[in-house]
């Protein structure tokens, strides 16, 4: 797929397409255009920008207090007035889709009031990625809690950011921060006695849910921990090694291969040996080096316990 230009935009607001969601399915995958309500406020009188006597509508008429029509007000405002380099957002289906629109109003029978989408809704990115919920920050997708109809998005940065597939520079530093981290972390890893390195890998499947059943052929450099998944039901073998080669890993996989009472098998090495350290597995078999030991103990908050070891 081409990638598309980087987008920019004045200003973000978020549009809830009617009540519920009415106008949603119509406005995103028919219609392409933004859709507002407010039914009984006058069109002519909004195309007009007379918009003190829209605000004494909804004070007079509606009886609403100076500060609720003043809301109103500037939402009907935004609508009719808002150019072509406002980016709007809403939320649908469970993706986050964004637009930008022309300022030309049309006026419908029912008295809601459309104005055109420049191309069409999208719910990708510029590189393709779909926009879902999951993977978007709780500080945006709160903002389709709006009582209202139009917004100002306050995570205005951030939206821009997905939208552009770019990471914020915040996060960039906490990646760069973390990578450090881990660089270090296996550095103490390493330097951990055998005894203390049983324990970590004890520790990291225990955080991860698994519950020990038992210890098998423990000796000064090898362990087998048998573990239980109470949520799964799972079992599964760690073979936890002082120091191995691919040779000897190999050869537990054939092993492995005749344990049918287990569901996965994990091989933990300490010090790797020749070309172990470069094999790229693509067995079943997890081998998890210490680089990796590293990652899944900062996942488990041991970084203390690691440090304090190590002092």
């Amino acid at each position: 797929m081409k990638e598309m230009t980087r987008i920019k935009a004045n200003k973000v607001l978020f549009i809830k397409l009617g009540q519920g969601g009415k106008y949603e399915k119509s406005s995103i995958e028919n219609d392409h255009t933004l859709r507002l309500g407010y039914g009984e406020v006058d069109h002519q009188l909004c195309v007009n920008r007379k918009w003190s006597k829209i605000h004494d509508y909804f004070t007079t008429e509606e009886k609403s207090k100076s500060f609720v029509a003043t809301s109103h007000t500037n939402q009907i405002k935004q609508f009719y007035e808002e150019n072509e380099f406002t980016l709007w957002i809403t939320f649908y289906a469970n993706k986050l889709w964004w637009c930008f629109s022309k300022p030309v109003i049309t006026l419908l029978q029912d008295k809601t009031k459309t104005r055109p989408v420049i191309g069409k809704w999208s719910d990708k990115d510029i590189n393709g990625n779909v926009l879902l919920f999951g993977n978007i920050s709780e500080k945006l997708l709160k903002t389709q809690g709006f009582r209202g109809t139009i917004c100002r998005v306050p995570e205005e940065k951030y939206a821009l950011a997905k939208i552009n597939n770019e990471q914020l520079e915040e996060v960039v530093e906490v990646e760069k921060a973390m990578n450090e981290l881990r660089a270090k972390l296996t550095l103490l890893i390493k330097n951990l006695q055998w005894k203390d390195f049983e324990i970590l890998i004890d520790l990291i499947f225990r955080q991860a849910g698994w519950q020990r059943i038992g210890d098998t052929g423990k000796t000064q450099k090898t362990l087998d921990l048998d573990l239980f998944a109470p949520v799964t039901g799972e079992r599964a073998i760690v073979q936890i090694k002082a120091e191995s080669d691919l040779n000897e890993f190999i050869k537990y996989q054939d092993q492995f291969a005749t344990m049918s009472d287990y569901d996965k098998f994990f091989y933990v090495v300490h010090t790797a040996k020749n070309n172990l350290s470069s094999y790229e597995n693509e067995t079943e078999t997890k081998l998890y080096l210490v680089d990796k030991v590293a990652e899944l103990a900062i996942s488990a908050g041991l970084v203390e316990w690691i440090i304090k070891k190590t002092s």
